[in-house]
């Protein structure tokens, strides 16, 4: 324990002012202080959003920045009304948001979306054209596979409300997945090719092309 003096006493007599304080409190409200402390820096830093704003510039972009801008692949997002029992899916690409369609929420005997299904491949289809989406892999050489996005996949966001319920959420993300995209992992000049019915490369390569989702799925909750 600390001892705090007050001065005086002793003379005269008057009786001894110096008093024993129990510091052990004020270290424990130290520590707990300093726990907190190091708490809430940790969350605010992971609390913290990225964001990109489309504010006016004065310096103008360069064609190199404004072709890679075109060539980014669009974000198919899938939302689900559960209200309205319907699926919407649209395209994403920067600010512009373009919808391809709106259908019923309807499932087969088995509990698939197969109309969703089918809704998918065709957008993931049409998709490789005007929304520069990721297709096969497999013809590209080394200095251009790279470029191609090998390595990438696109982009779907699933958009549900909270109490939507959890089976019919894996639901969707599996109609989502149902779009397949070969994809070597290394460049055709390692010898990869699109596998035969056995599962080998036509080609003759050693190891074939990986059947892969079209989509890499992120979930959001409203």
């Amino acid at each position: 324990m600390g001892g705090v003096s007050t001065g005086g006493g002793g003379k005269g007599g008057k009786r001894n002012v110096d008093q024993e304080i129990n510091m052990v409190p004020f270290i424990d409200l130290l520590m707990v202080t300093i726990s907190f402390l190091l708490i809430t820096a940790v969350w605010s830093s992971m609390a913290r959003l990225n964001a990109n704003a489309q504010v006016p510039s004065s310096q103008k972009k360069s064609d190199t920045e404004k072709k890679q801008k075109e060539k980014e692949p669009a974000v198919l997002h899938v939302r689900v009304s559960d209200k309205d029992k319907k699926f919407i899916l649209q395209w994403q690409a920067g600010t512009k948001t373009d919808d391809i369609v709106s259908l019923d929420m309807e499932a087969d005997a088995t509990g698939r979306y197969v109309k969703l299904e089918e809704e998918i491949k065709k957008a993931y289809i049409s998709g490789q054209g005007p929304q520069n989406l990721y297709g096969d892999d497999v013809g590209y050489e080394a200095s251009l596979a790279n470029e191609h996005g090998v390595n990438q996949l696109n982009q779907a966001i699933l958009h549900v409300d909270n109490a939507f319920p959890f089976p019919e959420v894996v639901k969707v993300i599996d109609a989502i997945y149902v779009p397949r995209r070969f994809v070597c992992f290394q460049a055709k000049p390692a010898c990869c090719g699109k596998p035969d019915k056995s599962g080998k490369s036509a080609e003759g390569c050693p190891s074939a092309a990986d059947d892969v989702p079209a989509f890499n799925v992120a979930f959001s909750a409203n």
